[in-house]
């Protein structure tokens, strides 16, 4: 991008695995496309629209480690002034292959999400928005001995610890699926055998879960641009 265009510009890019892509829904349904629509509705008469870029760097299947690897290419070369950042479902896994280990390391989830905040920032963005992963119906004992929710608690857990660690802020999306029993989880889902990843119903749940935080990123970043 043109580094004068650039200045004036505001980028938002939604980093993760395939709970940000959206995997399995209509592009028109998922979360990332809401809430890019509720910010444009908001800024409208506000700011220049054309402006206003947003890219999806969602990748089904993907680790921190696989998204740490493309981060150069997805994140960097774009120089968002937010960035929104959601892994775990995928690190948190133990596959039979691995005997058991996860696919990521606790250790390894940690560090690579501290990274990619850190790349971010000296890549010029003022706000990032890391967020946690939402509940799943996954009760089948993996190759460790646990289900995949037991895994989910504790990568959910290092996600937070990260935020307050580096200045990030939060998203608990865990928190906005909290107050549903087994029957509406099922409803925020896709049905069996997936029971996973987010139905029509869960992305606008998400949507409504994280558009305030990012939403404050976008609007400073308005102020700070009409105060040049």
């Amino acid at each position: 991008m043109d580094p004068s265009l650039a200045a004036r510009s505001i980028t938002v890019v939604y980093m993760g695995d395939s709970i940000t892509e959206g995997q399995y829904v209509h592009h028109s349904a998922r979360w990332t496309e809401i809430l890019t629509g509720r910010i444009r509705r908001q800024v409208a008469g506000r700011f220049d629209e054309q402006a206003l870029h947003f890219f999806n760097r969602g990748i089904s299947g993907e680790t921190t480690r696989q998204g740490l690897e493309r981060f150069a290419r997805d994140v960097q070369a774009l120089e968002p002034r937010v960035m929104t950042l959601q892994f775990g479902l995928n690190d948190c896994n133990c596959w039979d292959t691995d005997r058991g280990l996860p696919r990521v390391s606790e250790a390894a989830y940690r560090a690579n999400l501290i990274e990619m905040v850190e790349r971010a920032r000296h890549f010029g963005a003022r706000h990032i928005v890391l967020a946690n992963n939402h509940p799943t119906l996954r009760f089948r004992r993996l190759a460790c001995g646990q289900h995949l929710e037991a895994r989910r608690l504790i990568y959910n857990d290092i996600a937070r610890q990260v935020a307050d660690q580096t200045g990030a802020t939060f998203c608990d999306i865990a928190e906005a699926f909290a107050g549903l029993d087994a029957a509406g989880l099922a409803g925020m889902l896709l049905p069996e055998p997936d029971v996973l990843h987010l139905s029509v119903q869960g992305h606008q749940r998400y949507a409504d879960a994280i558009f305030e935080p990012v939403w404050q990123g976008v609007s400073a970043c308005i102020e700070d641009l009409q105060n040049v």
